[in-house]
């Protein structure tokens, strides 16, 4: 059976013959710098050299049934943060990471709603970027350059029978509000003043929706990537969740299934709570990824066979244990969920810089 045979059957949450079935999905950006002992200041600024950098990790470990389409400086630059870069302001060797601090005041929201979302936005990531940009041409570039990069990675994928776990994918609004706002100024925004926040995410989400559909149209694109990073339980209340998140977020998950998308919701820290509500959706419109904090059994017996969902090797045990504790963690999902249908193994998140490669290869050769 191959890859991409595999992954519809999981995402269409059929139940499987053999666990040989179960696809696996180790999230990899910058570990593939470890691997391939290039300098990750090479791996976040040159497409080709994290290229040649998966490309060995992949001789290494095997080919994974699906992989990450996007090159490790599109997702600096699309969390909209700004960034201390290895080799640039951090030492050499260490991971990239995001500045979070206000990056607006509050009257700031009455400006995006007379701007537009896109005209608003544009003029902060300008802003941010380092050194900040003046010519809306240099801001147009860097997508260009995402763009051509994400050409090359699904050409290489390609060639290696890997499925892209999406064809583009997108932050949700309110989860980049949460962001660049900052977690605790934007929760006191919403107590002080919500209403200017719902009527941005009333008004322009739909907006952000419709042009990731023409997007995946062009390319033929079946699955956009949702990093509802700021929705989770641990960030929301039950009450915040179902009056700020949750219509918008069902609204977009129909919109795109209509249109013959599935989101692949990325669902960082503890979602439990709040998935009964996406029983509310169409079956199999949705397939979540888990990072650990959310019960993976317990998730299952609440959406398992109405939706998909990857996970969860958490990042510690790659890190720091031993293959065979991680090959023990791999049987008991799949002796639990594996061939229920719906259920794709793969690492609690991101495979960490410092991943043992024999742990990583252990999650990969516990569906063989």
């Amino acid at each position: 059976m191959t890859s991409y045979e595999k992954v519809a059957k999981a995402m269409e949450c059929t139940p499987l013959n053999s666990v040989s079935e179960i696809p696996v999905f180790p999230h990899i950006l910058t570990w593939a710098g470890t691997v391939a002992d290039i300098p990750q200041s090479q791996i976040i600024t040159d497409c080709d050299k994290w290229l040649e950098a998966m490309a060995v990790t992949f001789d290494t470990i095997g080919n994974p049934d699906l992989s990450m389409p996007q090159h490790p400086k599109t997702i600096i630059f699309s969390m909209s943060l700004p960034t201390r870069r290895p080799g640039f302001e951090l030492e050499e060797g260490e991971l990239y990471q995001f500045v979070e601090k206000p990056q607006f005041e509050e009257d700031e929201y009455e400006k995006m709603l007379q701007m537009g979302w896109d005209a608003w936005y544009a003029q902060y990531m300008m802003r941010i970027q380092n050194p900040p940009l003046t010519d809306p041409r240099d801001y147009g570039a860097l997508w260009e350059e995402a763009n051509a990069a994400g050409a090359k990675i699904a050409q290489f994928l390609a060639g290696r029978g890997i499925v892209p776990i999406f064809s583009t994918a997108y932050f949700p609004i309110f989860d980049l509000l949460s962001m660049i706002r900052s977690m605790e100024s934007f929760v006191f925004d919403l107590y002080d003043d919500p209403d200017p926040i719902q009527e941005i995410l009333t008004k322009y989400q739909p907006e952000v929706d419709e042009m990731n559909i023409r997007i995946l149209k062009s390319i033929h694109g079946e699955r956009v990537g949702c990093y509802a990073m700021r929705s989770s339980a641990t960030f929301m209340s039950p009450d915040m969740f179902d009056e700020f998140v949750w219509p918008h977020l069902k609204k977009s998950i129909e919109t795109f299934y209509a249109a013959g998308i599935r989101t692949v919701l990325h669902c960082d820290a503890n979602w439990l709570p709040f998935l009964e509500h996406f029983t509310q959706l169409p079956k199999t419109s949705v397939s979540f990824e888990f990072d650990g904090m959310t019960d993976m059994v317990k998730a299952y017996d609440i959406i398992g066979g109405w939706h998909s969902l990857r996970g969860d090797v958490p990042a510690t045990m790659l890190a720091f244990g031993e293959p065979d504790e991680v090959s023990q963690y791999c049987a008991n999902l799949i002796d639990k969920i594996g061939t229920k249908g719906g259920f794709i193994l793969g690492s609690g998140c991101e495979v960490p810089l410092r991943a043992k490669t024999e742990c990583v290869k252990a999650m990969l050769d516990a569906v063989k």
